[in-house]
């Protein structure tokens, strides 16, 4: 007790540092500019390695967009026939995010209504189905999936109930068809990608392609795998991100915590009701198709 009374004495007699919560307007005037100076400092930095650190790549929202000698040329990657089969890929989750969320048992009015909104849905787009753009055995996938989507709808409404054993039968039987569509998806961003920057890389000279760096701009859960980055590190023969190669979130205002709280406790309800694996989504949905595509790909 007395060490401590005798410490509490020692601090109580050193110089106390002289902190205030008031800065007079000279001192802040002063301390701005000082800022200001690191600011302007680190924005010359930064154009003068813009201009002299090489040819970049930038990935966002479907686009590839090559800087090179100051100019910038945008190509767009994601082909109608990459969100087509993605459409008949989230139909299955959306028959899932009606019903699992909410919670098994009796339906009322108002979730029967949705629900048969939605039927009537696939119905217009089964009308409409030999107009997709699709052909041979990836629209007979797709028809199949809207068939098995729309006879278990009905069964849910004309029951008026369900149980969660029976909407894990369905989603899980129709994981194949998923899976198949994720991997149709998958080669058509990645031979659409890879022929954009096959064609710029002819267009440089050696040693610009030495330089060469990119980023890509993606989700903040799923980054796992991405396949963008599992691209671009087979393309520039790298172990991960590093300085030639980055990775930058993209979040969803005007709440992002908030959403991807939500997200991920939601996402991981679709992990378990398709994969019966609580983390799958937390990956690149494309991640395990975009590793076994890129095998199959020429680089040289």
């Amino acid at each position: 007790m007395r060490r401590m009374i005798f410490a509490g004495l020692i601090l109580m007699s050193l110089p106390q540092a002289a902190y205030t919560e008031e800065i007079n307007e000279a001192a802040s005037t002063a301390l701005m500019n000082l800022n200001r100076e690191f600011m302007n400092a680190h924005s010359a930095a930064r154009k003068l390695d813009l201009a002299s650190g090489g040819p970049i790549i930038l990935l966002e929202d479907g686009k590839l967009v090559l800087v090179r000698n100051g100019s910038e040329t945008t190509s767009e990657i994601i082909l109608p026939r990459y969100d087509t089969v993605k459409v008949f890929a989230h139909m299955p989750v959306a028959i899932y995010l009606m019903l699992g969320p909410p919670g098994a048992g009796k339906l009322d009015t108002q979730r029967l209504q949705q629900l048969a909104e939605y039927h009537g849905q696939i119905d217009r787009v089964e009308k409409q189905i030999e107009h997709i753009g699709l052909e041979g055995e990836s629209l007979k996938r797709q028809k199949q999936l809207l068939a098995d989507s729309r006879q278990f709808l009905e069964k849910v409404i004309q029951r008026q109930q369900f149980s969660t054993a029976e909407l894990h039968t369905f989603t899980r039987s129709m994981l194949p068809m998923i899976q198949a569509n994720i991997a149709e998806a998958a080669a058509s961003q990645l031979d659409s990608m890879h022929e954009q920057v096959m064609a710029w890389k002819k267009e440089m000279t050696p040693a610009e392609w030495q330089k060469l760096r990119v980023s890509v701009k993606g989700a903040v859960l799923a980054r796992d795998g991405n396949l963008a980055m599992q691209y671009f590190e087979r393309l520039l023969n790298l172990e991960g991100p590093g300085m030639r190669l980055i990775y930058m979130e993209r979040y969803a205002p005007p709440a992002p915590m908030l959403t991807l709280l939500a997200t991920r406790s939601v996402d991981r309800g679709i992990s378990i009701a398709f994969f019966d694996n609580p983390d799958r989504m937390f990956r690149d949905v494309l991640a395990d198709a975009a590793t076994a595509h890129i095998k199959t790909m020429k680089f040289d």
